[in-house]
């Protein structure tokens, strides 16, 4: 039974790792947008014919692109992959609290046969010293009746 427990809070430890992982990796993402997003912005504010202002434009779209694509790729397998596994620990732990839960129901039922059986055993112990009692009252009377015939 402990050992059941003890699997449940495991999985569930795992699960909550996972779901913290997968919560990073969505802040990732989302501050990998967020970057390409101000390097636009930043790249759209410097205008001009400048060569020099051309060439960081060039620079700061090129970084925004490469954020995108860091983006697109986390936001695809990755984050697919983490989710996958958050569900096949959600199911593993849902199993292990049923399998704890018909434990617990099993030894319950098992608690109440122990005691069951208990009190027969008391009663039959009782039912034996009855009979021992009988047994020597009858054994006293007749070694008396004996004793009156003989005598």
């Amino acid at each position: 039974m402990a050992k059941s427990v003890q699997a449940v809070e495991e999985k569930m430890g795992l699960l909550a790792q996972e779901q913290a992982e997968y919560e990073a990796l969505v802040e990732e993402i989302r501050d990998h947008f967020q970057q390409a997003r101000k390097l636009r912005e930043q790249a759209g504010e410097l205008s001009g014919t400048d060569p020099q202002a051309a060439t960081k434009v060039r620079q700061l779209l090129d970084q925004a692109e490469y954020f995108e694509t860091l983006g697109d790729r986390k936001d695809g397998y990755e984050r697919l992959e983490i989710h996958r596994r958050i569900n096949e620990l959600e199911r593993e732990v849902s199993s292990l609290k049923e399998f704890l839960q018909f434990n617990e129901r099993v030894l319950a039922r098992q608690r109440q046969a122990l005691e069951d059986a208990k009190e027969e055993a008391v009663a039959m112990v009782q039912r034996a010293e009855e009979r021992i009692q009988e047994t020597e009252r009858t054994l006293d009377y007749q070694m008396a009746r004996l004793k009156e015939l003989e005598g």
